[in-house]
């Protein structure tokens, strides 16, 4: 227990100071312990001012209903970008027959070259980049018809 030596009246005492509860504090004088009450002082206003927002919460029933997993383009066509990075090189042109599996372009990602496959098998009918393009993650790099 704390130990202080306190003065009323002109008289010097000696306190212990015990359990502190929120409007309480056990303090021994003299050998006897005492149940003294306190007040907490008034808070003083903050200066900082306190930010508050409503919070939003979102019915995902609301919202589209999607029928492939995220990340998987709708069009089956479509060849995406596994990872954000450049285009090095595009391996077709538009017009190009292709086969499923074929390399198609090739990406740096990472500091790695990527090579890009064709999902399906057909022609190539539209190029979405140019090599040296920067693309994100799951971006459409060209799509192929049948």
């Amino acid at each position: 227990m704390p130990e202080y030596k306190i003065k009323v009246n002109g008289n010097t005492y000696t306190v212990n100071i015990g359990r502190v509860t929120d409007d309480s504090v056990d303090v021994t004088l003299d050998g006897r312990t005492y149940k003294v009450e306190v007040e907490a002082p008034a808070k003083k206003a903050s200066k900082t001012p306190v930010l508050s927002r409503r919070r939003e919460v979102i019915n995902a029933a609301d919202g589209p209903v999607r029928t492939s997993p995220p990340g998987v383009p709708v069009d089956t066509g479509a060849v995406v970008a596994p990872l954000p990075g450049v285009i090095l090189k595009l391996m077709v042109k538009e017009g190009d027959a292709v086969t499923e599996g074929q390399p198609v372009a090739i990406m740096e990602a990472m500091k790695m070259e990527n090579e890009i496959e064709a999902p399906v098998s057909g022609r190539v009918v539209q190029l979405m980049v140019k090599e040296g393009e920067n693309v994100l993650e799951n971006a459409v790099i060209m799509k192929i018809g049948g």
